[in-house]
């Protein structure tokens, strides 16, 4: 695997980069402050009631009032979850939406776009209100930043428009619900809410998709439409999914329809894909005829699916970007497989519905801390969050220390004050020039599972299962996991994909005992339970190869998931969910 050396980092911030971080920092608190003190939510909020009032207070004569406020900010401004803000964030879903009750809500003005989380444990939807302020670029870092082949798998289709009324009835805003990725796009495009006819004619030069691609809302169509423009561009350099497991659904797809992609290529007629007769008229104009092309790939036919196939199809290709660490891990050996050692392989970032909290840096799991918004660091473990994590015990970014874990709290330019992100990251250093924090992804917080007296975290789940070798149950590319109770013992259950057959071993279930004993060694509370006779044997089913990608499809018709940011949850909490991929079990080792 490809990758260019990260710039040299530092283990220890000196006394002048300490104290730049903290100027940056408090200038950004202080921004968010001044901007969004005139919200509804600080003016209203319980949570925001003490920092409010000390608003008020004159500063005194020691200090200067910026100093002041933030020193106000840090005493008085409790810790938050989305529930605080889902009171205010439903009244966007009034009917009619009312200027009075939405103006100035958690910023000041009106948003650019609602982003929506991604929706996996089968939990309500939570909503999150984006203004217009300045993002990180998502090609910061990337080839793909001075290329003008890049295959951009992106949706940039919305859910529903939000109509703003005034006391009259007129309309005086209105703006999209829509994926984060999709609003930042579209943004980024000056794309207005009812605009989509008019940007699905349009082509962006460094695009191999025409925009019209990414507003197909077949989950199998939409990934074959890219694919299909993406096959056209012999030249094409860099390649993009959210998440790795998207690729790989990509590829199947493209493996499966093969003879027609090619035969689109060589006649430039458009395939007739399910769910895409709305965009076909913006398409053809960017469709031509190319048999030379055709040919070309027909001649790398027979290597289908062998090592650095992707780079027969397009030699002039150098950058992979999509999630493909954590829970991904089980798909980077394919993703390997399919590109080689000479592409590089990237994160495309450290990014969640609430905010952008990290930059990558390096590799498929390094990230620098953003800028743009206001972060503080909560000390954690891998182990249960503990009640006694309060706003107290938050340490700002110039004190946090390399090699120490802690969950990222966020306070924001879209207003949020203080919040949790539920993740679980690792300080690796700093940047040598300014200082800002290096760090890792390593978990969901909330994503466990509880087997008597042991809460068993995420990352102790994926390692367990991703410890199995290929001469027991096989190569596990996909999986997920639950609570079994079907037994009189309870246990941790897997259902499974592999990456090719069955293990060889004679006795598959040899797996099981293998999952267990990293189980054990990770937590000493699994030891307990198994010795008490409380917990029995981690359960494997196996299922159809495929089955993950037509749960994902399914995910986004049934729930109306977005196309780039449906993927399948370490911990499944939802019966149903974990009833629809049981059913499709093979063997249960």
């Amino acid at each position: 695997m490809s990758q260019i050396a990260p710039p040299e980092s530092i283990s220890l911030l000196t006394p002048e980069l300490s104290q730049g971080l903290k100027q940056h920092y408090n200038n950004v608190l202080l921004e968010i402050i001044q901007r969004n003190r005139v919200s509804r939510y600080v003016s209203e909020s319980l949570p925001l009631r003490a920092f409010r009032n000390s608003l008020d207070e004159p500063p005194g004569i020691d200090h200067s009032a910026d100093e002041v406020t933030a020193e106000r900010f840090r005493e008085t401004v409790p810790l938050s979850e989305y529930d605080t803000y889902e009171p205010f964030i439903r009244k966007l879903f009034e009917q009619p939406c009312k200027q009075a009750e939405v103006e100035n809500l958690l910023s000041a003005g009106y948003p650019s776009y609602v982003s929506l989380s991604s929706f996996t444990t089968g939990k309500s939807l939570k909503y999150f209100p984006k203004y217009a302020f300045p993002r990180p670029s998502p090609q910061e870092g990337s080839v793909s930043a001075k290329s003008m082949f890049n295959c951009l798998v992106m949706h940039l289709g919305t859910k529903r428009a939000f109509d703003v009324e005034d006391e009259t009835g007129e309309l005086v805003a209105k703006f999209p619900l829509c994926t984060f990725s999709a609003g930042l796009t579209r943004t980024m495009f000056n794309m207005k809410v009812d605009q989509d006819q008019i940007v699905m004619g349009m082509k962006v030069p460094p695009l191999t998709s025409p925009l019209a691609v990414s507003f197909i809302d077949n989950y199998r169509s939409f990934l074959l439409m890219h694919a299909l423009f993406a096959l056209g561009e012999r030249r094409l350099e860099t390649l993009f999914t959210t998440f790795s497991t998207i690729l790989v659904d990509l590829i199947t797809f493209v493996e499966e329809e093969w003879a027609k992609l090619l035969t689109s290529i060589e006649t430039g007629i458009l395939p007739d894909f399910q769910g895409t007769e709305h965009v076909l008229s913006y398409l053809q104009p960017y469709f031509v005829a190319n048999p030379e092309r055709a040919a070309e790939l027909r001649s790398v036919e027979s290597m289908k699916g062998s090592p650095g196939w992707l780079i027969k199809i397009w030699p002039n290709l150098k950058e992979y970007t999509g999630i493909m660490s954590g829970a991904y891990g089980g798909v980077l050996p394919k993703v390997q497989s399919y590109f080689g050692p000479d592409v590089i392989l990237r994160s495309s970032g450290y990014i969640l519905s609430e905010c952008w909290p990290g930059i990558t840096y390096s590799g498929i799991n390094l990230y620098r801390l953003a800028r743009e918004d206001y972060y503080e660091f909560l000390p954690a473990s891998r182990v249960e969050i503990s009640e006694e994590e309060t706003a107290a015990c938050l340490v700002p970014v110039w004190q946090v220390e390399t090699g120490r874990m802690y969950e990222p709290v966020v306070t924001t330019r879209d207003g949020l004050w203080r919040y949790r992100l539920g993740d679980l990251v690792r300080i690796e250093g700093f940047e040598q020039t300014n200082g800002f924090p290096i760090m890792s992804f390593i978990e969901r917080r909330h994503a466990e599972v509880r087997v008597a007296d042991a809460m068993v975290p995420a990352m102790v789940i994926v390692n367990a299962i991703l410890s199995t070798t290929e001469d027991t149950v096989g190569r596990v590319m996909e999986f997920t996991s639950y609570f079994d109770s079907r037994s009189r013992l309870p246990t941790i259950g897997y259902v499974i994909e592999l990456d090719g057959d069955i293990g060889k071993c004679p006795n598959p279930s040899l797996a099981r005992h293998q999952v267990l004993e990293v189980l054990k060694a990770q937590h000493e509370n699994i030891q307990t339970n198994v010795d008490k006779n409380r917990m029995s044997l981690p359960t494997i089913r196996i299922v159809q190869r495929g089955t993950f990608a037509d749960y994902r499809r399914w995910r986004v018709e049934s729930a109306g998931i977005s196309l780039t940011q449906v993927k399948v949850p370490v911990v499944l909490k939802d019966e149903t969910l974990v009833e629809w991929l049981s059913k499709r079990a093979f063997y249960e080792a």
